[in-house]
């Protein structure tokens, strides 16, 4: 039998070839999709090694350092919320969630680079080729959920340097009417703190802050390390304290662990720079160990955190903390870690805002715009953080917004994309991503609402 070049039966194998090709891409386990994959490790081809690429260990610090940031202070506050016991499970639920969802991410994004012949792809594009290989009725919108993505990651990130705003306001407002007795507003105090951030702010490398944003990682662990001794020596009785709390309050509590443990965005760029990407996903590689760890950290803070210091708890458990000097010079050493870390969330809004100018803009401009759009940001963020100037509330909201969509609502979408690219959707996998949007869905409409509604409640 011959066949000419032009012949459809040519093109019917390849498009078996190739389906099959795509469906080995990611399907782990006995044939499931995403969604009810099991190991599958050994599906992840290793990648060629480079100046920036990273070992195990290192994605394992850069993971836990990108968790680790100013939301766990406000733990014990949302232990507060949701009772002492129920806290504890709830946590544990949520951060396995999480875990499931930042996999599913991981998965998908093998699925959608074997597709479109790619090495390393973002979480933005994931979307994009999840819903390019979809059903007729979406494939054509892949760009505008690319941006959709975008969107969230630039309110998550500059939401971040909102709360870090009134959290350096709140701690320097608080160290200097205790141990100085000079009494300033919060609002005053964000207008000061304007002077380092835009100063920092206007170092535009990465490079150029990396010895800074060492020493703040030492001095905020070892800042962490002295505020968890604290706790487990200053115990209360439990029933000092609420083991089960009210259910209207639960929403503020799933909002401020969802910002604490928001660490989807660091997931596919740790991954993307890794020889041995098997070692990143597989059972006890650096994705399950690193949440291991944070959910330990997270469960010692927030339960021991209320324990400690009871009813009494504040939006940051760094204004609980007694009046001696050792205890107060903490409060300095976060604010120091919050002004390095400040341009690095600021960087990543940033860098597509310089992309937008370089693309666009005269050449000879391309300085002073670029400088104008970082200092305009920057006073933005202060402009936002003056007019919500509540920590806890502001963090229950970007929480319950940003970080909820881009760590629980996106991945269960992208999962049944590709899940259905894969000939794979099964009934199973319908129900898995079904419970996962459901969750997802509540948690962001009722965290929104708890947390928009206590906002406005101030202002009367």
């Amino acid at each position: 039998m011959s066949l000419s070049p032009g012949d459809s039966r040519i093109e019917e194998a390849v498009q078996q070839v190739r389906t099959v090709t795509e469906n080995a891409a990611i399907s782990p386990g006995s044939g499931g999709g995403v969604g009810g994959h099991t190991e599958g490790s050994h599906l992840f081809s290793d990648r060629p090694k480079t100046a920036n690429t990273i070992n195990p260990e290192q994605a394992f610090v850069h993971m836990i350092k990108a968790m680790l940031g100013t939301g766990l202070l406000s733990l014990p506050l949302a232990f507060k919320h949701s009772g002492l016991y129920l806290g504890l499970f709830l946590l544990v639920i949520i951060c396995a969630v999480c875990l499931y969802c930042m996999r599913l991410i991981v998965f998908a994004a093998h699925f959608v680079c074997r597709r479109n012949g790619r090495e390393m792809i973002d979480y933005a594009n994931i979307m994009r080729g999840a819903v390019e290989a979809g059903p007729d009725w979406i494939s054509s919108h892949g760009y505008f959920f690319k941006q959709l993505v975008n969107t969230n990651v630039f309110i998550a990130q500059l939401g971040f340097c909102c709360v870090y705003f009134v959290f350096m306001a709140d701690n320097m407002q608080d160290f200097f009417a205790v141990n100085a007795g000079i009494h300033i507003s919060k609002a005053a105090w964000m207008i000061i703190l304007l002077i380092p951030i835009m100063a920092i702010c206007s170092i535009r490398r990465l490079s150029s802050l990396a010895p800074f944003a060492f020493a703040a990682n030492m001095i905020y662990l070892t800042a962490v390390g002295i505020v968890i001794y604290y706790f487990l020596t200053h115990l209360q009785p439990t029933s000092n304290v609420t083991k089960f709390g009210r259910l209207e309050d639960l929403p503020l509590f799933f909002g401020t662990v969802m910002f604490a443990f928001e660490g989807v965005s660091v997931v596919m760029p740790l991954e993307n720079r890794m020889e041995k990407p098997q070692f990143f996903i597989s059972w006890n590689g650096v994705l399950n160990s690193s949440c291991l760890v944070v959910l330990a950290v997270f469960s010692i803070i927030g339960f021991y955190g209320y324990l400690s210091v009871g009813d009494a708890v504040k939006d940051t458990v760094t204004l609980n903390l007694p009046t001696d000097a050792f205890y107060q010079i903490l409060k300095l050493m976060f604010v120091s870690c919050v002004v390095v870390s400040y341009p690095l969330q600021f960087y990543v809004p940033m860098e597509r805002i310089e992309k937008y100018i370089t693309r666009k803009c005269p050449a000879e401009k391309h300085v002073r715009y670029i400088y104008t759009a970082r200092f305009f940001i920057v006073l933005m963020t202060l402009a936002i953080a003056e007019l919500v100037p509540h920590l806890a509330l502001f963090i229950a909201l970007i929480g319950a917004v940003a970080c909820t969509s881009l760590a629980l609502l996106f991945p269960p979408i992208i999962d049944l994309l590709v899940s259905y690219a894969q000939n794979c959707l099964t009934m199973k996998t319908w129900i898995i991503d079904g419970t996962m949007l459901v969750f997802a869905f509540i948690g962001f409409a009722t965290g929104t609402y708890a947390a928009l509604s206590d906002i406005l409640a101030t202002f009367r």
